[in-house]
């Protein structure tokens, strides 16, 4: 008879980095650690429902080696800004005598980082082989040691995920997968590595059942994690619609996010489907304004048909936020490319502008250009390798004075109040937020207040009162009242205000070398 296993399912803390919030985090009233759920684990957890499985999410909670000790399997998942930290709890797992899993993004492109640190490694996708080795290990059988599926998931087969197990109160928000895989052929994407060229979807009352269990569960926003939502843009409209229709039937409970291509500039429809679906941004991998740069990395879709200015534009005036990716390091870029990107990022009133220097990860095309050439230095996590057109350390002076202009409050502010300027996007937004009855005035009086506190202790407390929060409240003056009035206005800066301290505060401590992986969006 099969043995009911007990499992723990660790998901590392995160390095500090841009999209983490890091420096934030404890300034907002509760008690949330994390942006995010990281979806895998929850995932994980619904494939063996007949086992008893315990998250552990160490961003949210700290790890007890000794309390590891009482499960059968512990395993591990983590992606490529995550792997020292893993490769530090996997050897403390070692040493305990600990069975260890290992899976997730980074397992997939880089197996041999792994060696002699688990007992059982999982590459690619692993809704198959993670149920089969389950079995195979409760019922004492021999198992293999190493997993990797045959065929690509069927999504529509996949259970609801085990959301229930999580901390909730400790995240911002909640995050849900509709699809996996990506049309497009980026040089330097894992995710047509892992996933493939071919986007697989769940059925929309799949995710409407997840959003439903998130919102039984407390969460006020979701991050639709896909790599690129729009990859199937007709799938992507019937979950929307679907979407539009629940959204409706509750009262906008879940403020949506995703991630999505630029051509989502070019559908109407579907930015319509999605402002009404209550998606206040969307993130986009915009890259490099340089058109040279784009077509050297295959990314065509940023360089098809009109400027990535007038693309933008129109998505902001659908009513939508954008937060952006971009790159520093093509084979195309010289020393100029960072006052480009400035001018750029500028201009366009990117608020979210997560900056990166190109990394060659494992597998990927990029990967195996760069290794044919020579030119990979994996010594350095931060600039793994030689620029064709800089010396690694101009990459990096010049990444880190981006990032300083970039995020200087001033620089910052400018881009917050330039989307202010779109009378659409300013009716559009106010528009959704009565629709949600998000104007409730005491409810969101006390939140802001308690954020000011909050982020003026945060100002005195590193002595930046002076240079950072004087800038806060010139702008608060010289811009807030004209586009922002009342107490929601009040708050939504506020809030602005204590993502900027985060970008700074990183910016800061990366500058003065006190972060170890600093390359990580």
């Amino acid at each position: 008879m099969a043995k009911r296993l007990k499992i723990c399912l660790i998901n590392p803390k995160f390095e500090p980095s841009y999209w983490g919030f890091d420096y934030a985090l404890p300034l907002y009233p509760g008690r949330i650690k994390c942006t995010m759920v990281t979806g895998a684990l929850p995932h994980l957890a619904s494939l063996t429902p007949d086992h008893e499985v315990y998250i552990l999410d160490e961003n949210v909670e700290a790890i007890d080696f000794a309390f590891l000790k009482t499960f059968d399997v512990v395993g591990v998942t983590g992606m490529n800004v995550q792997k020292y930290r893993m490769r530090e709890i996997l050897l403390e797992l070692r040493e305990r005598k600990i069975f260890t899993a290992v899976g997730g993004a980074y397992a997939s492109v880089d197996e041999e980082f792994f060696d002699g640190l688990c007992d059982v490694l999982f590459s690619g996708e692993a809704d198959e082989t993670w149920p089969k080795f389950v079995e195979q290990f409760a019922a004492g059988k021999p198992y293999e040691n190493f997993f990797k599926q045959a065929q690509p998931t069927d999504m529509s087969t996949l259970p609801t995920p085990r959301f229930d197990l999580l901390k909730v109160k400790r995240y911002a928000t909640g995050s849900v997968q509709f699809s996996r895989g990506c049309p497009f052929q980026c040089e330097f994407c894992d995710i047509i590595v892992t996933f493939g060229r071919r986007p697989r979807m769940k059925r929309p009352e799949q995710v409407i059942e997840e959003l439903e269990q998130l919102r039984k569960l407390g969460f006020l926003g979701a991050f639709i994690v896909d790599d690129n939502f729009i990859g199937n843009k007709k799938a992507a409209k019937e979950l929307l619609q679907a979407i539009v229709a629940w959204q409706k039937q509750h009262g906008y409970p879940l403020r949506l996010n995703t991630e999505a291509s630029i051509n989502l500039a070019e559908d109407p429809e579907l930015l319509d489907l999605l402002y009404e679906a209550n998606f206040r941004a969307v993130f986009i991998g915009i890259e490099t304004p340089r058109a040279a740069s784009l077509k050297e990395t295959k990314k065509f879709q940023n360089v098809a048909g009109d400027s990535l200015d007038a693309k933008l534009a129109r998505i902001q005036n659908a009513g939508l936020d954008i937060s952006a990716g971009f790159i520093v390091g093509f084979d195309n870029d010289d020393e100029s490319i960072f006052e480009d990107q400035l001018r750029f990022i500028q201009s366009n009133g990117i608020v979210l502008a997560m900056v990166g220097m190109l990394t060659a990860i494992p597998k990927t095309p990029l990967f195996e250009r760069l290794e044919k050439d020579g030119r990979l230095r994996l010594h350095d996590f931060n600039c793994n390798f030689v620029p064709k057109n800089m010396t690694p350390e101009q990459l990096k002076s010049g990444y880190w004075e981006l990032l300083r202009r970039l995020y200087a409050p001033e620089a910052f502010l400018e881009r917050y109040f330039k989307i202010y300027e779109y009378p659409e996007f300013r009716r559009r937004r106010a528009a959704i937020v009565a629709k949600a009855k998000e104007h409730k005035v005491l409810k969101t009086f006390v939140y802001g207040i308690i954020l000011t506190w909050n982020l003026f202790r945060a100002l005195v407390k590193y002595k930046s009162l002076k240079t950072i929060g004087t800038v806060y409240w010139r702008y608060f003056w010289e811009h807030r009242r004209r586009y922002q009035k009342g107490m929601i206005g009040y708050t939504q800066f506020v809030n602005r205000c204590v993502a900027h301290w985060h970008f700074w505060k990183f910016t800061e401590e990366g500058t003065n070398g006190r972060l170890r992986m600093f390359n990580s969006g």
